[in-house]
């Protein structure tokens, strides 16, 4: 297995040497005529697609040597241990993703001027183990193997770098009325909003939409409560808003969290609540942005299309500008369908989100956000208006286990000293077991 994950590893640092040194110094091509400026990003595009695509056939070829079919084995190389009858330990699992992915942006900032720039960045690395036992008991964790500072002109590293969830479970059947309860404590990951419901291994465009990120925001330490009964399932949480790498302490301020999800309209609804209970001014603190926030999201088929709908809502609170606090607000409408089945998805998402200040949303980090250097001004991506318009297609080698994603999407942000507008072409392969 780790042999696997090696292959993979080293199949990307050759895809991205020769880009690494570019972007430390500035892709702004400011001496090369657009027709250069084209050929550059066009051979850039071809080069991490076949990239990409010579990773998964190294892996195909890696896996098909040891076990044969490469796509059972990727589903599967991660079960240990399974036995339901044994009293003591039913299951034990390891599990891994590795993302990496491209993107060149090009737009105009808020002075008019125009900016291009390209990254290539490992978005994730992570491994985990899971031990289920004395049927009801589980506990799992999983660690970030990966630092890539490069899209800011810093350094890749790999090897560990913190913890990404540690939790421990008791689940419980049919009991006070309810057919299923579960009691976990533990670093959370706090899913508001649809886009953060699905796993990032799942997700069907590149990035999750800038509103998506702006209300489901960081790992938290906590006790949740997860009940359902007939169809209807429900989260209750208590957390703690404290900074830590691994399991942390509650000397920071405490947040609620409630969620529910529910058949309706022929599809699925989710409900989303994060309220803070007290913003504190401890030193381990973690801001999560804003005061509370809300999101319903809805689901379902629409003729032959998938069809997602979320809105979301919620207060800025206490910001350390004005200008920041408010109301902010937004939407996200995203169909998708398969045009060659289980093999060619295309997925479309438009986004807009909008606050009563002058800057209370703010655009994604990733890549607009990291244009701004030198004489380039997109305002720090932040300002009142925000919209986004993504198509891609998605092909899958072995489902969402093995995947190449590509995209293209324009973004226009009004900002507090002017408009910025932006259009970012997107590559990615994503890979888990």
């Amino acid at each position: 297995m780790w042999q696997f994950l090696h292959l993979i590893k080293i199949g990307f640092f050759k895809m991205s040497v020769k880009t690494c040194g570019r972007n430390e110094r500035n892709n702004n091509f400011p001496h090369q005529s657009n027709n250069q400026k084209y050929i550059i990003m066009k051979s850039k595009v071809v080069t991490t697609m076949i990239g990409a695509v010579a990773l998964t056939g190294t892996a195909i070829t890696a896996s098909a040597e040891g076990a044969g079919d490469f796509c059972n084995s990727l589903q599967n190389i991660g079960k240990l241990y399974k036995d339901k009858s044994n009293p003591y330990i039913q299951e034990v699992s390891v599990f891994g993703r590795f993302h990496a992915q491209y993107a060149y942006v090009d737009g105009e900032d808020v002075n008019g001027n125009d900016f291009n720039r390209d990254f290539e960045e490992v978005r994730r690395m992570r491994a985990g183990m899971q031990i289920k036992a004395f049927n009801g008991f589980a506990v799992k964790a999983n660690i970030n193997l990966e630092d890539d500072d490069k899209p800011t002109g810093g350094d890749r590293v790999f090897g560990y770098q913190n913890f990404d969830q540690v939790k421990f479970s008791y689940k419980m059947k049919n009991v006070l009325g309810f057919d299923e309860l579960k009691l976990t404590y533990g670093r959370h990951k706090i899913k508001m909003g649809h886009e953060s419901h699905l796993s990032s291994k799942k997700i069907k465009t590149v990035e999750r939409s800038a509103i998506s990120n702006k209300i489901f925001d960081g790992r938290f330490t906590g006790l949740t409560l997860a009940a359902e009964r007939g169809g209807v399932e429900g989260t209750l949480g208590i957390l703690s808003l404290d900074d830590s790498d691994f399991i942390g302490n509650w000397d920071a301020g405490k947040a609620l969290y409630l969620s529910t999800g529910f058949e309706a309209l022929q599809g699925q609804m989710v409900l989303d609540l994060f309220y803070t209970l007290d913003q504190g001014d401890d030193d381990n603190q973690v801001g999560v942005g804003y005061e509370w926030a809300a999101s319903a999201s809805w689901e379902g088929n629409v003729g032959s299309w998938d069809l997602m709908v979320n809105t979301a809502f919620g207060d800025n609170g206490d910001q350390s500008k004005e200008k920041r606090e408010g109301m902010f607000y937004g939407l996200v409408v995203m169909p998708s369908k398969f045009i060659v089945e289980d093999k060619v998805e295309f997925v479309a998402r438009y986004q807009y989100q909008g606050s009563t200040e002058d800057e209370g949303i703010r655009m994604n980090s990733r890549y607009v956000r990291r244009s701004e250097i030198g004489s380039t001004d997109v305002g720090k991506g932040r300002g009142n208006s925000h919209q986004s318009l993504y198509a891609g297609l998605n092909y899958y080698f072995c489902g969402h286990n093995s995947k190449i994603m590509t995209g293209v999407e324009y973004e226009a942000l009004n900002a507090e000293d002017g408009d910025v507008t932006a259009t970012t072409l997107w590559m990615a392969y994503r890979m888990y077991f």
